[in-house]
């Protein structure tokens, strides 16, 4: 098995400081216009549609993710529909998803927070507390204006999180994204490492690793990718939330050890472990 990459997610990979795609070439890692129509393996890259990803596997039926394996797990509402319809119970923010023409849900409860359905809840830095039905509006209003008039909002919880520390927009949540293989978790680091290289009070204790391990196996349940990043967020009170699932193709990460042991996992090696207060393997 090979892993694979895009020679055109370059530039952009370049301009995001995302490094995987160096990492990847470090593990000798091939171009997909470059692969044989038998090779079997991964493709890590960006998330730019459906059709994108059809054509850059295609008639590769052994390079995985597929665009039927990902397709559940692009929007948030479809990730909770999907967890809600097998059953499967993590401790998550209450969550309604508000349509153009849809008024307030009569079980509506604030605070909130509100984002889109690809938007991570945590874009800009400091969150606005929704409070009320105007801020509720105001809020929607301005998501609407960046993303689209008709976009779906989704409207969360608000969470007492716990800060690992500040940067330019503010605190810095207490968040580990978990990385699971064939349905296992296998790795879990700091999911704000580029921004906070030494969180504050983070390290989670063994209990708690074994605690996410659990629930990160559960969000995986219902999924067809081979990858999956499921995220966690701790409150105030130390317990852990469930915030987003979605393909670990396009996920991102400043963990080298943690990104190259997982590549390395997916394709049958058995890498070291990685062993950090800020990452390693479950």
């Amino acid at each position: 098995m090979k892993l694979f990459y895009d020679q055109q997610d370059l530039p952009d990979a370049e301009r995001l400081r995302d490094k995987r795609f160096e990492w990847l070439i470090d593990l000798q890692a091939a171009e997909i216009a470059q692969s044989k129509l038998d090779d079997a393996g991964f493709l890590f890259g960006y998330e730019r549609g459906e059709d994108r990803l059809a054509k850059q596997v295609a008639d590769r039926p052994h390079i995985r993710d597929q665009p039927e394996d990902r397709r559940d797990l692009i929007h948030l509402e479809d990730v909770v529909d999907k967890l809600d319809s097998h059953g499967i119970e993590v401790r998550t923010p209450k969550t309604w998803v508000l349509n153009l023409d849809d008024g307030p849900p009569r079980n509506l409860t604030f605070p909130l927070f509100l984002r889109t359905s690809k938007s991570s809840w945590k874009r800009g830095g400091q969150q606005a507390k929704v409070t009320n039905l105007k801020e509720l509006n105001d809020e929607t209003e301005l998501l609407r204006r960046s993303f689209g008039w008709d976009t779906p909002i989704i409207a969360r919880q608000w969470l007492d999180i716990a800060v690992a520390g500040q940067w330019m927009f503010g605190d810095v949540p207490q968040e580990i994204r978990t990385w699971i293989i064939d349905g296992q978790p296998a790795a879990w680091s700091f999911h704000y490492l580029h921004a906070v290289p030494d969180p504050a009070e983070f390290s989670p204790t063994a209990q708690e690793l074994r605690h996410l391990e659990a629930m990160a196996e559960a969000v995986a349940l219902p999924f067809r990718s081979r990858l999956i990043a499921a995220d966690f967020v701790r409150d105030v009170r130390g317990e852990w939330h469930f915030l987003e699932a979605g393909p670990g193709a396009v996920a991102g990460t400043a963990h080298e050890e943690v990104f190259k042991f997982v590549a390395r996992s997916l394709i049958g090696q058995t890498p070291p472990p990685p062993v950090s207060k800020v990452g390693g393997a479950f």
